[in-house]
Parts: C-alpha cells; sequence; structure tokens
C-alpha cells in the first residue's frame, strides 16, 4: 500500500508495473468512500530497474483518513492496480492506523484456573 498526505506540494511514489512501456501513462485515483474518480493525469514514466516513479501533484487534494483505489493504464491494457491511504502522520515507519485508538490491558499475571 502506497502512503500519501493531503497536501497540495508535489509527492512520488513508486510501483513496480506488470511491463515496461515507453509511452503515456494513464493514473487514476478512485475514492473507496464515495466510489468517485478523485484525481486523472497522464504521466510518461521514469523508470529504473524495474520500478516506475510517479510524480503527482494533485488537484484537488486528496482527503485526509481516506483509502484510494489507484490504477494505471498504457493505452488499453492495465499496467498497475493498488491502493493508497491518505494521513497527515509523518513517521512512517512508525504508522499505525490505530494511533491513540488503543489501549493496552497489563492486567493479565498469567493466573489460571484449574477445576
Amino acid at each position: 500500500m502506497i502512503i500519501l498526505s493531503d497536501t497540495a506540494a508535489e509527492q512520488t511514489f513508486t510501483i513496480i508495473p506488470r511491463f515496461e512501456t515507453s509511452g503515456s501513462l494513464d493514473v487514476t485515483f478512485t475514492n473507496e468512500t464515495q466510489n468517485k474518480v478523485s484525481n486523472t493525469f497522464a504521466y510518461a514514466g521514469t523508470y529504473a530497474n524495474g520500478v516506475l516513479s510517479i510524480n503527482a501533484t494533485f488537484s484537488p487534494v486528496l482527503k485526509l483518513n481516506t483509502f484510494y483505489s489507484i490504477t494505471v493504464f498504457s493505452g488499453l491494457e492495465l499496467l498497475w492496480r493498488g491502493r493508497a491511504f491518505v494521513t497527515d502522520q509523518t513517521e512512517l515507519p512508525k504508522y499505525s492506523i490505530n494511533e491513540n485508538k488503543f489501549d493496552e490491558y497489563d492486567g493479565n499475571n498469567n493466573e489460571f484456573i484449574v477445576i
């Protein structure tokens, strides 16, 4: 899954496509909550060692705490399909979708009852 932010600044994400193409790519972001196409743009891909880097500026800006389905087409062929989540958290390696929503129970002392 790709993690993006809700800013108007340019963002970069990388994908591993099904095949390498030299043509223009059509990238579509669909809001999974509303099931509506949010952003569509054409992009000339930048390949390096089988990985495609995509730079995008989103207008309208992606909605915070929302999942998006991403499809990348090369002509009529599906090049890649995936999912993205939009967050404002900055420490992505420590990212948790449950931040501040889970209280750990530490009252367990490993006792059990034998009947």
